[in-house]
């Protein structure tokens, strides 16, 4: 159905868009593009226009951009449905944080470039940790990196530049940098342009031959264990939060339908850089026992945090009892 007269639609098609957590660990990219050819991956796309362009300009190069925002994913999808209807169909689009996507749908040496344009600089001392180009995560993207792979980084603000700098030791990665005027386009290049800024940061680190660091494989699933139970008293059913840890479990909030024997529990499981929200249930079935387990249609990735949340609910639905 087309919008209502004088409104335009947020986005023409969701097809760029990757249900991610069903794809294959890693993914098998070649699958997704129907196609085999070099891979590059944008962190933070922010509306969409420089990897837009980017794709078009490099017909013979597959890019999938990275952002835990739908607006701007929103903002990506309309911006690729501009193109020309002719125009390859060589970006998708992922809408998670870059560091649980990068361990587990890209492989090793599977990356030719990484673009990182103007990432929050998280200026304030104590939001240091926030930043997106720790070592660790250089590590990371060495990892993921082909020989000779590079990330290009740029930004307006020179104490981040000088502290991507200090984080490059130890990654396997060989840094050079540059002034560069205004030549990317996008939103934060045009803010500060217009504020007054001539010139910006930019950064490259390549992977030389021989530069990889220790190798990174790609986390497995876990194999996850739902729990039937004989008799369940959902009045009294409490779980209790799993506290800071490796995984985290955060019981939000608990919907009771008596009548059709359904309770349904909102929840947040943390997993180092992987946040999930989604709904499990309690279900009865028709022989009169109790089936606890993800609900149905939810998009998750199957984590040890996720079993840990299912064995805290089978333990409350136990003293419940």
């Amino acid at each position: 159905m087309p919008p209502p007269t004088g409104r335009r639609p947020f986005y023409r098609s969701l097809a760029p868009l990757l249900i991610w957590q069903q794809l294959p660990r890693p993914a098998d990219w070649s699958a997704v593009f129907g196609r085999s050819a070099p891979l590059e991956v944008e962190i933070g796309i922010g509306s969409g226009e420089y990897l837009a362009r980017n794709a078009a300009a490099r017909p013979d190069v597959d890019f999938v951009g990275v952002d835990l925002r739908w607006a701007s994913v929103k903002r990506a999808l309309r911006n690729l449905a501009a193109r020309p209807a002719d125009a390859p169909a060589n970006v998708r689009l992922v809408m998670e944080d870059a560091k649980p996507v990068l361990e587990r749908l890209f492989g090793e040496r599977s990356l030719q470039r990484v673009h990182v344009l103007f990432p929050c600089p998280w200026r304030k001392d104590r939001h240091v940790h926030h930043r997106l180009l720790q070592r660790d995560f250089l590590r990371l993207l060495n990892q993921r990196l082909a020989d000779d792979g590079e990330i290009v980084c740029v930004t307006d603000w020179k104490p981040l530049f000088e502290w991507t700098l200090e984080q490059v030791a130890g990654t396997g990665l060989i840094a050079r940098h540059q002034l560069v005027e205004a030549s990317y386009g996008t939103k934060y290049e045009r803010k500060w342009s217009g504020h007054g800024q001539r010139h910006f940061h930019e950064i490259f680190l390549t992977k030389r031959a021989g530069g990889h660091v220790s190798d990174a494989p790609v986390p497995e699933d876990a194999t996850l264990n739902p729990y039937h139970l004989e008799t369940f008293e959902p009045a009294a059913f409490a779980p209790q939060d799993l506290p800071d840890g490796d995984e985290t479990v955060t019981f939000k909030e608990i919907v009771r339908d008596t009548v059709r024997g359904v309770v349904m529990v909102r929840t947040v499981v943390v997993d180092g850089p992987l946040t999930q929200h989604l709904w499990f249930v309690v279900s009865r079935g028709r022989d009169g026992s109790w089936w606890i387990g993800p609900a149905r249609g939810c998009q998750m990735v199957p984590t040890h945090g996720i079993q840990r949340a299912l064995d805290r609910l089978r333990e409350a639905a136990a003293a419940g009892n």
